[in-house]
């Protein structure tokens, strides 16, 4: 136990270094170059809302999937989101002291140091430690990892693929040391905890274990014929399990409304490219920055995680070529090597792509297109698998290089570990600070009246851009004091099979008919229709946030012409203008 705490020490301490700025200003800076943070951070102070409703306390919302505090009156199915409950239940004590972006924050930084243990645990099951805590480290710290901790929480907390691996390893186990009762019920307690983390990520992991097993029927038929009916088994105590502990999100998912009612994104845009595993990722310390491989469309750096460096390439081809055959690693190489591959075309989605050039229409991709759930899984985060694979050959490589009798290779080794790790290793990231005005910070109480329906300006919209979505982080900084009509999230209505935010309503699409040029006279009819229609909604206060991003008008202009809609003055007060529609 002293070394892995000391690895978890290193871990933590790597973490704190790549997150520093995030650390120095843990409240009120985030690491993001898109603004899905909000939607992370809006769940997590839901969730403390919720459990705060046990006790009595809190806005009165009393289910941690659905929710009517966002989008009001319609509301938001929670299984459909990222509501990431796995890890806001636990953080529940951290929102109630520190506030939910400390609490997202905390978990950020958590997420690599939570994978590379996993994935030492995985290593760990083949090799001796040093090499099994170097691949670790390669996985926690990848370009994968690290580029997702940009925005995506739900895909940065990547625990489930090797815990998912070892379960696989551990059920083909045979002799007296067996335990698939054992394995089947952690492996499904695993499984089930990734339904409230992420449902994308469990999808992808299993499209991973089939590309497994496949390897395994190539390349080790004997043993899946020797243990076969013991990884069934475990496999579906596991399933049997997991599916247990995720019914009631399922039965969020298709029973409550707001369900989408298609694919959630379009094919053939979110795909890797040949060259991605070439091309430095937008936070390697070595050659960061944004990526100059074409894209069909701009995709924020945090979805660009394909890069692994030459050396790794090559040190895992040097791997397999020198223990393909080995008695001991042979058949270990071997499967990992061409899993690890099958899931990287997979990866690369349909078409597939060099230098954004399509070179192939019918890829294996194709047929996953057609499968239910599993379609809306994003190709290019699959390459999280074709990674931690990466990683094992890695450990073995070492572990390969650390024993052998020729000095040389022993020195070899360990310098080739090394410069993998530095070719594919994140420098300090920066964090951006998000606009939150001193209204938050007390003054909402005195004179919004908790429960009261509010529609905030700038709103939230689906841009994948900083500063897009920010009134959902003042909403949640309130402890969910008050309703929101805005906000963003996967969604449908009756008229649209999926949205991404809340539709614009009439105030919206006046102020949008007129972006560029002067909003008219307020009191005129179209100005009093739009504010009837906020009222007939429930609206009881419209705020305008004055350094809101995105406005479309200055926050003066805004406020005046809605309170002259309104009949009704509007109020300054500490960075917003407040209009009351009561």
């Amino acid at each position: 136990m002293r070394a892995w705490l000391l690895y978890a020490l290193v871990l933590v301490l790597a973490s704190l270094t790549v997150f520093g700025e995030v650390i120095a200003h843990p409240g009120t800076r985030v690491f993001a170059d898109n603004d899905d943070t909000s939607l992370f951070i809006w769940w997590l102070a839901h969730a403390a809302d919720v459990v705060a409703g046990w006790f009595g306390q809190g806005s009165g919302e009393r289910h941690l999937l659905y929710s009517t505090s966002m989008h009001h009156p319609a509301g938001v199915n929670g299984g459909w989101n990222t509501t990431v409950l796995g890890l806001a239940l636990p953080l529940v004590p951290v929102t109630w002291l520190a506030g939910p972006v400390v609490a997202y924050n905390l978990a950020i930084i958590a997420a690599p140091v939570a994978s590379a243990l996993a994935a030492a645990a995985l290593v760990h099951r083949f090799v001796p430690r040093l090499p099994a805590f170097v691949g670790g480290f390669a996985y926690g710290f990848s370009t994968y990892l690290v580029s997702q901790a940009s925005g995506h929480l739900n895909l940065a907390f990547a625990v489930l693929p090797p815990l998912v691996a070892l379960g696989i390893v551990e059920l083909l186990r045979t002799g007296p040391r067996r335990r698939p009762v054992v394995t089947g019920v952690w492996l499904g307690c695993a499984i089930g905890w990734q339904f409230y983390v992420s449902t994308e990520l469990l999808a992808g992991t299993f499209l991973a274990a089939v590309c497994l097993l496949l390897a395994m029927l190539v390349c080790a038929p004997r043993i899946l014929a020797r243990a076969g009916l013991q990884l069934l088994g475990g496999g579906l105590l596991a399933a049997g399990i997991a599916v247990l502990i995720g019914t009631p999100l399922l039965l969020a998912m298709f029973t409550l409304p707001g369900a989408p009612g298609q694919t959630i994104r379009p094919h053939g845009v979110w795909n890797n490219d040949l060259l991605d595993p070439l091309v430095p990722g937008a936070y390697t310390l070595l050659g960061g920055g944004p990526t100059p491989i074409p894209r069909q469309l701009g995709l924020d750096p945090s979805e660009i995680g394909g890069y692994t460096g030459i050396v790794w390439l090559v040190c895992t081809a040097l791997t397999v070529l020198a223990l393909h055959r080995s008695t001991r690693y042979g058949t270990l190489v071997r499967v990992t090597a061409l899993a690890g591959l099958l899931v990287w075309l997979l990866s690369m989605g349909a078409p597939w792509y060099v230098w954004g050039r399509p070179v192939w229409e019918h890829t294996p991709f194709r047929l996953v297109e057609l499968l239910p759930v599993l379609g809306n899984v994003l190709p290019m985060r699959l390459a999280v698998h074709s990674t931690l694979a990466l990683s094992v050959l890695l450990a073995l490589g070492l572990w390969r290089c650390l024993r052998s009798p020729r000095p040389a290779l022993r020195r070899l080794g360990p310098i080739a570990a090394a410069l993998s790790l530095l070719l594919v290793a994140p420098g300090a990231v920066t964090a951006r600070p998000i606009i939150i005005p001193d209204f938050y910070a007390g003054a909402y109480a005195e004179v919004i009246p908790a429960g009261s329906v509010v529609k905030t300006l700038p709103r939230p919209v689906a841009m994948a851009t900083p500063h897009a979505d920010e009134a959902m982080v003042w909403q949640a900084l309130t402890g969910m004091h008050y309703r929101e009509t805005g906000g963003y999230f996967i969604g449908s209505t009756p008229e649209s099979p999926i949205i991404f935010s809340a539709p614009a309503d009439p105030l919206d699409a006046v102020l949008d008919e007129h972006r560029g040029s002067p909003l008219p006279d307020g009191a005129r009819p179209r100005g009093r229709e739009a504010v009837d229609a906020l009222r007939a909604r429930g609206v009881d206060f419209v705020v305008i946030a004055v350094d809101g991003a995105h406005l479309p008008h200055e926050a003066l202009a805004i406020a005046q012409h809605t309170s002259r809609a309104a009949g009704a003055p509007y109020l300054e007060i500490d960075g917003v203008y407040l209009i009351d529609l009561r």
